[in-house]
């Protein structure tokens, strides 16, 4: 039985890494792996200046709320 079960492990988690998918731990780590980035590697934030690269881009906060980088005023800063 051992042997059978550690074969469907084995099988489910190389199927995962072939189809891309990773096994999250927690809610976080999950959310902090897919948000967007800024140039120093922080998860971006509402509010914050984006780069003239993302505009009109989509981005992720590390909780897993989606902001568009939209100009404000002049300047482009990440917006709900």
């Amino acid at each position: 039985m051992n042997k059978f079960r550690s074969s469907i492990v084995a099988f489910v988690l190389t199927t995962s890494a072939l189809s891309g998918a990773g096994i999250a731990i927690t809610a976080e780590s999950a959310s902090a792996a897919t948000c967007t980035k800024t140039s120093t590697g922080k998860c971006i934030k509402g509010g914050q200046f984006c780069p003239k690269a993302k505009k009109n881009k989509v981005g992720i906060d590390g909780s897993g709320r989606r902001y568009v980088c939209k100009n404000s005023k002049g300047t482009l800063h990440w917006m709900k």
